[in-house]
């Protein structure tokens, strides 16, 4: 019963691999790579992965001493045309601001090969979008400024960019003349009640193993499908137009 009910909901990670797999990439490129959990999970190819925190990149070293690791915007990236057999675009686009989406959307065009596979997944902007903790500082700023302060925290990102969930027609836009859809899914119905509870559980300080257990849920809640305009998450696999 166990694992009928986790094979339902498939975690990012998992999506990532298989489609990078399934493509038969031998030379990928990670945009946003963060700390390297996704690159780590596809030894057999050629790995490449760019981030602008370095500490995260540190992070990938570590776990990976085989990637090859740049310090670097995806909206610049140090490659030539057409050298990547697959690039992952994975959780960055809503980091990334209005301005740069197209930048970012370009760059990841011109360094895949033509015909090669684009990973790309992000937050949707369906029906529970505003529920999105993640997003509060760019819907509520004065009350987000209040809270920051308040907590002494500062934002990763802009409050103007916030976490922005994308829509269908922003994609449609944005692939248009680069990439062809083959995939895409709709999933998480219930991934901003998740969110929450799991940052209600860092805040109270519960044990590691409970924050844990409700990180694996989140992650793997993420991937169940469901229908348009209830999803929180996208996940899509595309092709470099020629």
């Amino acid at each position: 019963m166990l694992r009928q009910l986790q094979s339902v909901g498939e975690t990012r990670g998992d999506f990532v691999t298989s489609a990078v797999r399934s493509s038969g990439a031998r030379k990928i490129l990670d945009i946003g790579c963060g700390p390297g959990y996704q690159l780590v999970h596809l030894q057999q190819c050629e790995r490449w992965g760019v981030d602008m925190d370095e500490s995260m990149l540190q992070i990938a070293r570590e776990l990976d001493p085989g990637a090859h690791l740049v310090l670097q915007t995806g909206a610049e990236l140090p490659f030539d045309g057409q050298s990547f057999d697959a690039a992952i675009l994975s959780e960055v686009i809503e980091h990334v601001g209005d301005d740069n989406k197209d930048l970012v959307i370009n760059e990841a065009h011109r360094v895949l090969r033509p015909g090669g596979t684009f990973v790309f997944t992000a937050p949707y902007a369906g029906a529970f979008a505003w529920a999105d903790p993640l997003d509060a500082k760019r819907r509520l700023p004065v009350l987000y400024r209040l809270f920051a302060r308040l907590a002494r925290r500062a934002p990763k990102t802009a409050i103007e960019i916030g976490h922005k969930h994308i829509s269908d027609e922003e994609i449609a836009d944005l692939f248009a003349g680069r990439f062809v859809i083959e995939r895409q899914t709709y999933s998480g119905p219930i991934t901003a009640w998740l969110v929450w509870l799991q940052i209600a559980a860092s805040e109270l300080r519960l044990p590691v193993r409970i924050v844990g257990r409700l990180n694996w849920l989140r992650s793997w809640e993420s991937g169940i499908p469901c229908p348009r305009r209830l999803a929180y998450n996208t996940r899509l696999i595309a092709r470099r137009q020629t």
